[in-house]
This record gives structure tokens, C-alpha cells and sequence, in this order.
């Protein structure tokens, strides 16, 4: 007689088998269901979220420029006044106030929310191509770097504008997109 508990034929399979710490077993999750079959099922590719009817469109070279802009607005100008002073001091405090709008601006808010002040006012956001969600700050900290690449081919900046998908190098190597929120 056949215990109630084994499994029947055409049950769902389960991720693991009993153990004395863990006595019951979890079904499998629904995206995995030949864990226990041996069968590999390779994970379903979604579709780019630029292609994707009612997402975002890509952002064109304008607003991209004006956002920048106005980050680098708000970080250097502070910058240069507190060097046009000759107190070593206030020197100090602008390379400190770049340093700190650099990091909590361009770095932490573009990573965790997707968009810096520039980006807020102009109604863009940096999102991962693959999953349309904000690129992290560590993501974003690399693509800042990366547009080292752009400043110095200098074309790297003007690509957005022949370039289909709209990116700059920075985009391009580090897999982000800068879409446009709809109105």
C-alpha cells in the first residue's frame, strides 16, 4: 500500500526531498519545473523594455543635455566661487560640496530612484535595458565612469543622435537606457 504522503504520478515535482531538520517538503516554483526530472528548460527571454507597447520611449539628445547641464550646473558653480577665493579653507568646502553632489546626486539618487535633479526636471530616468528597474548606485557609479570613454572620444557624447536605440558609449557598455516618462 502506497503511502499517501509519496508522490503521485503527474504531481508537481518538489524542490528537494525531506530531511530530518526540514521534514516537509516546498513544491517547486512554477518557473521550475524540471528540477527534479533532469530535463533542462532554459528560462524564457523577456522582450527589451523599449520594445514593449505602453513603455517609456527612449530619451532624445536634448533633454539627455539639458539634464546634464543642469547637474553640472549645480555641482561646479559652488566650485568655482569657493576657488576664486584664496582661503585654503573655502577651497576645501567646494571641492567638498562637488565631491558630496557628485556622489549623492550623479551616483546614489540616478542609482537608487533612476534620476538625478537634471533628470527630475527634464522627465528622464536611467533604468537596465533588460528589466526597465533603476541601474543601483553601483551601476551607476560605473557608467559615471564609463563616460570617461564619451568625453574622451568626444563623439561619444553626439552618438545619442544617429545611434537607433539612442545610447552613448556609457550606455552601450554598461547595458542602461535613459527613457522618457510619458506627460
Amino acid at each position: 500500500m502506497a503511502d499517501p504522503d509519496d508522490e503521485q504520478p503527474g504531481a508537481r515535482p518538489t524542490a528537494w526531498h525531506p530531511t530530518p531538520a526540514v521534514p516537509f517538503p516546498r513544491p517547486a516554483p512554477p518557473d521550475e519545473p524540471a528540477v527534479l526530472t533532469g530535463t533542462p528548460v532554459p528560462p524564457p527571454s523577456p522582450p527589451a523594455r523599449s520594445e514593449v507597447p505602453g513603455w517609456p520611449l527612449r530619451a532624445s539628445w536634448r533633454p539627455r543635455v539639458t539634464a546634464f547641464a543642469l547637474d553640472v550646473t549645480v555641482m561646479t558653480a559652488p566650485l568655482l566661487i569657493a576657488l576664486a577665493y584664496d582661503d585654503a579653507v573655502v577651497a576645501g568646502l567646494g571641492i567638498a560640496w562637488w565631491l558630496a553632489w557628485f556622489v549623492g546626486n550623479r551616483v546614489l539618487a540616478q542609482g537608487r530612484y533612476g534620476a538625478s535633479l537634471g533628470k527630475q526636471l527634464t522627465g528622464l530616468r536611467l533604468v537596465r535595458e533588460s528589466t526597465g528597474l533603476p541601474v543601483g548606485a553601483r551601476g551607476a557609479l560605473v557608467r559615471e565612469l564609463a563616460h570617461v570613454t564619451d568625453a574622451v572620444l568626444l563623439v561619444g557624447l553626439l552618438r545619442p543622435l544617429w545611434d537607433a536605440r539612442r545610447r552613448t558609449f556609457a550606455d552601450s557598455l554598461c547595458a542602461t537606457a535613459a527613457v522618457q516618462l510619458p506627460d
